[in-house]
């Protein structure tokens, strides 16, 4: 008697719902990861979307001789980088012109490169001063 009666008690569907409810969220939560992971496998760039260098570079300005600009990036190294009448300069929100950018700017440059390894800049934000 004492089992049937657990069998019909109100305490047995209360868990057995748990139970159902627990295995549907870890079910979906594994279907999730299962299409992430079908979707990276078909990411060209193995899931890594950083910046690379051929495509920009961040520096100080140490020369400009327009429409070329020399930036000196993190690791010393001296990157050309190619400014034309598309390319978008921006300082905040403010668009500026190539003229707006001064020797000592700091600036992040993004575009594609050009056959003599310069940056052919699409984009480019005049950062604010460094904290010294």
């Amino acid at each position: 008697m004492n089992t049937k009666h657990f069998f019909q008690s109100h305490a047995l569907a209360v868990v057995l719902s748990i139970i159902v409810v627990l295995v549907l969220v870890m079910g979906a939560f594994a279907v999730g990861e299962r299409v992430g992971f079908h979707k990276a496998s078909f990411d060209p760039n193995n899931g890594n979307h950083m910046m690379t260098d051929a495509h920009g570079s961040a520096g100080k300005v140490i020369a400009i001789t327009l429409p070329t600009i020399t930036i000196e990036d993190k690791d010393n190294t001296e990157k050309t980088v190619v400014v034309s009448d598309q390319t978008v300069i921006r300082k905040f929100r403010n668009t500026l012109t190539s003229q707006d950018i001064a020797v000592g700017d700091y600036i992040v440059a993004i575009g594609e490169p050009n056959t003599q390894s310069q940056i052919a800049a699409t984009l480019i934000r005049i950062l604010p001063p460094m904290p010294q």
